[in-house]
């Protein structure tokens, strides 16, 4: 499985649209295998997502992103887990063990609409 975190101060970065840098696992049998840093410099949400896309991820973990790019990223079927906030390893630990719904992972004022 590969799973990639836009990463701001060791922290997930609270929009995605502006990131700078894109951290990248790969994991096997809940075991991370590898791990990369890559700097993002796409100029807008279509080439981000055409980017974000060329990874072959799996899961695109992040905090808040524009309807734009959310809807470019669909389009290139980029599956999105946004809203989420906190430390690197501790939101990628939760996501492994399948934790990330816990509220210490939301950002904060998100509420999941019914």
């Amino acid at each position: 499985m590969t799973v990639a975190m836009p990463i701001w101060r060791n922290r997930v970065s609270p929009l995605l649209d502006t990131a700078t840098r894109l951290l990248v696992l790969t994991c096997r049998d809940g075991a991370e295998t590898s791990r990369r840093e890559l700097m993002l410099s796409a100029t807008s949400p279509a080439e981000l997502a055409r980017l974000l896309a060329s990874l072959h991820l799996d899961q695109l973990l992040c905090g808040a992103l524009s309807g734009e790019l959310a809807r470019d990223l669909k389009q290139h079927g980029v599956r999105v887990r946004p809203h989420l906030c906190g430390e690197v390893d501790s939101v990628l630990q939760a996501f492994c063990r399948r934790r990330l719904a816990r509220s210490e992972f939301r950002m904060p004022g998100y509420q999941k609409r019914h």
